[in-house]
């Protein structure tokens, strides 16, 4: 009897660990994925601004600012391709998940 109740005990214990380091990886995950969104967002304005900037009279056909405004682009992509594999990996997951439940509820 008492073997049975250490066990049980160490098994809510570490079940009660396991939960709070997956909330602790969620809640960091959750972060970085807001962090990266906000870059990105914060990389198309200063893009935009760049094209403003490259439009007007003053600078119009700068080498410079056209190297500049090239280089702000290809950021611009290479994030948006980082967001899409964010995007992805989670579609996946999600999709993974759905059809493990579906074949779940569908076994004999």
């Amino acid at each position: 009897m008492t073997w049975l109740i250490v066990g049980l005990s160490v098994s809510t214990l570490i079940n009660v660990l396991l939960t709070w380091y997956i909330i602790q990886l969620l809640k960091r995950y959750l972060a970085f994925q807001d962090r990266i969104d906000d870059f990105v967002d914060k990389i198309q304005e200063y893009e935009g601004h760049v094209r403003v900037v490259n439009g007007l009279e003053t600078f119009y056909g700068d080498e410079t600012l056209g190297n500049l405004l090239k280089h702000s682009k290809n950021i611009v992509e290479d994030c948006n391709d980082f967001r899409l594999l964010y995007l992805i990996n989670e579609e996946e997951d999600a999709y993974t998940e759905d059809t493990e439940e579906e074949d779940e509820i569908n076994a004999p």
